[in-house]
């Protein structure tokens, strides 16, 4: 699909900005005129509504000036490119703006052919520049994809010490053993090991040239080549939990320190993850509880504990060490589960639905299935396209 670039005119006499409107057949390239401003306050709220890509703007306005315009949008555009009207006495005060890598000038007034030509080699720019960042995007999603089968590949044992060296530098990486290695599990199936990835890479996402996060099944690797601290690794553990409101366990070693291979280091990285989500046996017996009774209206924290002969405050602190999140947060995410399963696969009214997962009222369901889901059990509904037949919701 050719893009089509987002224009601003923005001249404090309407005639001058119909002039410029009418002057040339914009679709020729690839333009339009997304917006027209008469002053630069006017202008620059305009130019963040429609992020525009093409500012042609006079000097000489009220309120805020062109000059001060452009400067604010190199802040806030850093990629918008501006072409200048001006009338000869304002040409020197033009030249001061060449600082601000204006593409061209128009002289008033604007003569269709010379607005042709600028647009034309405006364009061209542009569409270079896409090209360029679209190639770039594209190098830097298949060097993601090669460091994922490269990695998985040595963590298992099935490539060579050598021979992964021998890639790194061309992976954009240190071509060196890595400082550290871990491993990361939720030790929760449910969760997609893509988001899990994901979450992890934006811990790491200033250091492209120093860190590789690499998914291994429900498991995520990461290898350093950099020493990470302890308190790194408890924030990185504690982000991990807040973005995926699961129990987190991680663990890091210091390859330099063991005498191990990264296979033997990254398999010891495994297990030791693993073993903490064992965890204790009343949270998993809560849980199973739980799946059990959360349809129940009046369910709560303090009857879980009852059947479990536990105080309420041992296990609410128990889950939240471990799962990450509260009793509450764990029953909404069980009667979302299940709300959003019903909703795909049903076609029973709103209030049934709400029913059936332990809510009192059609009202509060609805309520707490936005907040948590983003959108109304309707409009997901529509989304999903299951319609009711039969029964007004």
């Amino acid at each position: 699909m050719s893009e089509e670039w987002r224009v601003l005119i923005a001249d404090d006499e309407p005639w001058i900005r119909e002039g410029i409107r009418d002057a040339v057949s914009w679709e020729r390239y690839r333009m339009e005129v997304a917006a027209e401003a008469e002053n630069g306050e006017e202008a620059f709220e305009l130019a963040l509504k429609h992020s525009i890509d093409l500012l042609i703007v006079d000097l000489n306005m009220p309120i805020v000036n062109g000059l001060t315009l452009m400067k604010k949008l190199r802040q806030a555009l850093p990629l918008c490119r501006f072409v200048i009207v001006t009338g000869y006495d304002q040409f020197s005060y033009a030249q001061e703006a060449i600082r601000l890598q204006v593409d061209d000038y128009l002289l008033k007034p604007v003569e269709p052919g010379q607005l042709d030509q600028v647009l034309r080699n405006i364009s061209s720019s542009l569409a270079a520049e896409k090209k360029k960042q679209r190639d770039q995007l594209h190098i830097q999603k298949n060097l993601s994809l090669l460091k994922e089968h490269v990695f998985q590949h040595w963590v298992r044992g099935q490539i060579r010490e050598e021979e992964v060296c021998a890639q790194l530098e061309s992976l954009r990486l240190p071509p060196r053993i890595p400082d550290m290695l871990g491993v990361v599990s939720t030790g929760n199936v449910s969760i997609e090991p893509d988001h899990v990835k994901q979450q992890a890479e934006r811990f790491f996402k200033e250091e492209p040239e120093a860190a590789v996060v690499f998914g291994d099944g429900h498991l995520v690797g990461v290898c350093l080549w950099r020493v990470m601290t302890e308190k790194e690794q408890r924030a990185f553990e504690e982000m991990m939990k807040g973005g995926l409101h699961a129990g987190v366990s991680s663990c890091f070693i210091n390859l330099a320190e063991m005498e191990q291979t990264v296979p033997e280091a990254y398999q010891f990285c495994r297990e030791k993850a693993a073993r903490s989500f064992n965890g204790s046996p009343v949270v998993a017996r809560a849980k199973e509880y739980m799946q059990k009774h959360f349809a129940e209206r009046d369910f709560s924290l303090m009857q879980t504990a009852d059947a479990l002969q536990v105080s309420a405050v041992y296990l609410s602190r128990m889950m939240k060490r471990e799962l990450g999140m509260t009793f509450v947060q764990l029953l909404t995410e069980m009667r979302m589960q299940k709300a959003v399963h019903l909703l795909k696969t049903t076609s029973l009214p709103i209030h049934d639905i709400a029913e059936q997962t332990g809510y009192d009222t059609q009202h509060y369901f609805s309520t707490i299935f936005k907040k948590t889901i983003g959108v109304t059990p309707n409009q997901y509904r529509r989304m999903s396209g299951i319609e009711q037949t039969g029964r007004k919701l």
